[in-house]
């Protein structure tokens, strides 16, 4: 395949145009004005636009990392020659999915190229996969190492072998492993999956025998337990026939007797009622005691009252017959006869016995109606209290028969009272119950046994399949990677044998005896040394020139015929001192010229120029005023 043209709308490119010429191609152009993005772009013409790709920390996704600056859509044209025909490979973004749209034009006829497609197109026209082309013709200043690729591996062990590319020992090696590991990886995979099976199942197994066995021992005890609360429940059935027979007899007795206290407190109540001392009878009989003695105490009153004035007038009558009488008296008064004074004091007296007699008959009538009245109010008082201690005992009497009927009745439901042995059967066989349900229940967990031996019967079988399966990809593998050995005998020294020429060809000479694992890993000696040095030891200028040489070798190994391929470097020699960058340069362009090897090569550097741009065979470019 010969590349003639490129036209992209592709990150910072707008419909911007780059053309080739067949053999050594220079394009030079500053840092930022999309040399990378031309070699992103002519590998996703080739290979496609992986949507799928999810951006990651540092590292945006190709997707975004190239759509357009100008926010036109991303597309572009790649015009190339492929044996003898000359095609237009065009993709375009469709229905939102970048570069989604793909077509390959023949240019002479205008009709569509027959079998290529979105997803083959790369393949068919270099050759090789994706993988194959990023690790042999495309050369990145940040990837020129060579990093292990089945596809590679395949690629040149069919041509060091047999010549085919369906097997990859590596991709073998790796697929055996897979196998191997679904069968077992240390505490992984199918074997032990059935080992802890088979050992779950023996497990099962045991606890149900154990379970069974513990089973028939609770059975065997609550059988024991029944029959003794069948013997309890006999005695109880007897005893409660004599105790509801002696229930009903006291139920009845309590209720007569409390039938008869309550009589007895509603009889003493009526009595009470009908009773005279009531209070206001007590307050009318107070009421005449402290009339009466009121009366009393103003009769006594008035009679000292009495009396004295009836004494006062007899020492007046007194006085007027005897003052006369005294000879110097002062006053003069008449003389009363003796008779008059007398008769005065005589009537008065008399009243005086007269009020006197009235009085003492008065307040005996009085004090015996007082006295009348006393009795009556202590008598009463007596009946009162004697009826209230009645009604007290008899409303105790009353109580005590209702709480014996209460009682009496509470036990005629509760029944008789069986002996504690009764109570501890009865709750030994309730557990017993209990744990007889529990184990039935673990065992119904566990499943039924023939069927868990059954099982740990195919388990058994399939780990023994299993296990054979394991031994036999061990022998495999064996076998395998002896007859690697033998391959990578004959595979590594070609291309250790290839890179070294290029390497010599790259360097003063200094390094030789290079050796190239299938990792793609480097050792080599220097000079007279008989150590080994592998590359991590040298200076990024050399390690860049072995990783050209290593890269140059795999493409003859991949590309027998170079013109099947162009070979890309992007700014591959940007570490090459001058002298090392003119070896590399002059190698670079002798395979343009005797091989018919078409070359890109990007640099931001003017010292490429100057070292080409007189040499005959070499189509210099100048990108954005570079």
């Amino acid at each position: 395949m010969k590349l003639l043209k490129l036209t992209a709308t592709f990150g910072c490119l707008d419909h911007e145009t780059l053309e080739f010429s067949p053999g050594m191609n220079l394009i030079g152009a500053p840092n930022g004005s999309g040399k990378s993005t031309w070699c992103a772009f002519l590998r996703t013409m080739l290979y496609g636009l992986d949507t799928r790709q999810r951006d990651r920390k540092g590292a945006p996704a190709d997707k975004n990392r190239y759509r357009p600056w100008s926010g036109a859509p991303m597309e572009g044209q790649l015009l190339c020659e492929h044996q003898g025909r000359t095609i237009l490979l065009q993709r375009t973004s469709a229905g939102g999915v970048p570069m989604g749209d793909f077509s390959a034009t023949d240019q002479e006829t205008g009709l569509p190229v027959p079998g290529l497609t979105a997803d083959n197109v790369g393949e068919v026209l270099t050759g090789v996969s994706r993988e194959i082309f990023d690790r042999s013709v495309f050369l990145r200043q940040t990837g020129l190492a060579v990093s292990q690729s089945q596809d590679l591996e395949k690629r040149i062990a069919a041509l060091v072998a047999a010549g085919e590319e369906d097997v990859s020992w590596s991709e073998s090696d790796e697929r055996l492993k897979t196998w191997q590991r679904r069968r077992r990886y240390h505490k992984t995979g199918l074997l032990p999956q059935l080992e802890e099976e088979e050992a779950q199942l023996r497990a099962s197994l045991e606890q149900t025998a154990s379970l069974r066995q513990e089973l028939a021992q609770v059975q065997s005890r609550a059988a024991g337990l029944r029959r003794q609360k069948e013997h309890w429940d006999s005695r109880l059935s007897i005893e409660n026939d004599k105790f509801k027979t002696v229930s009903q007899q006291r139920y009845a007795q309590a209720a007569a007797e409390l039938d008869a206290a309550e009589l007895r407190v509603q009889t003493l109540r009526g009595q009470m009622e009908k009773a005279p001392h009531t209070p206001d009878s007590q307050r009318n009989w107070e009421e005449e005691i402290q009339e009466i003695q009121d009366e009393l105490r103003s009769r006594h009153r008035m009679m000292v009252g009495f009396v004295v004035v009836i004494l006062l007038l007899t020492l007046v009558a007194a006085a007027l017959y005897i003052l006369p009488h005294i000879p110097q008296f002062p006053l003069s008064l008449p003389t009363i006869p003796l008779w008059i004074p007398a008769v005065v004091a005589g009537v008065l007296w008399l009243l005086v016995l007269i009020f006197s007699i009235i009085k003492v008959l008065c307040d005996r009538q009085d004090h015996k109606d007082l006295k009348d009245l006393h009795y009556l109010v202590d008598t009463s008082e007596k009946d009162h209290s004697e009826q209230a201690r009645s009604l007290q005992e008899a409303l105790l009497l009353r109580d005590q028969a209702r709480k014996l009927f209460e009682a009496i009745s509470q036990q005629r439901g509760s029944g008789p009272y069986l002996p504690p042995e009764a109570e501890v059967c009865r709750e030994s066989l309730h557990r017993a119950e209990q744990e007889i349900a529990q184990l039935q229940g673990q065992l119904s967990a566990l499943g039924d046994p023939a069927l868990i031996d059954a099982r740990l019967d195919n388990v058994q079988e399939e780990k023994a399949r299993l296990q054979e399966e394991y031994d036999a990809l061990t022998i495999a593998m064996e076998a395998m990677q002896e007859a690697d050995d033998q391959l990578h005998a004959r595979f590594s020294p070609q291309v250790s044998r290839r890179a070294e020429g290029y390497f010599t060809q790259l360097t003063p000479g200094d390094y030789h005896d290079l050796s190239l694992t299938r990792s793609m890993e480097v050792t080599l000696r220097q000079g007279p040394s008989l150590a080994r040095h592998p590359l991590a030891l040298l200076s990024q200028g050399t390690a860049d020139q072995l990783y050209l040489a290593l890269r140059l070798a795999v493409a003859d190994l991949v590309f027998p015929d170079p013109r099947d391929c162009p070979l890309i470097l992007d700014d591959a020699l940007l570490t090459f001192d001058d002298r090392n960058l003119a070896r590399a340069l002059a190698l670079l362009c002798r395979l343009a010229q005797e091989e018919g090897r078409q070359i890109l090569l990007f640099t931001c550097q003017h010292r490429e120029f100057r070292m080409l741009q007189d040499l005959d065979g070499v189509a210099c470019q100048s990108l954005h005023g570079f």
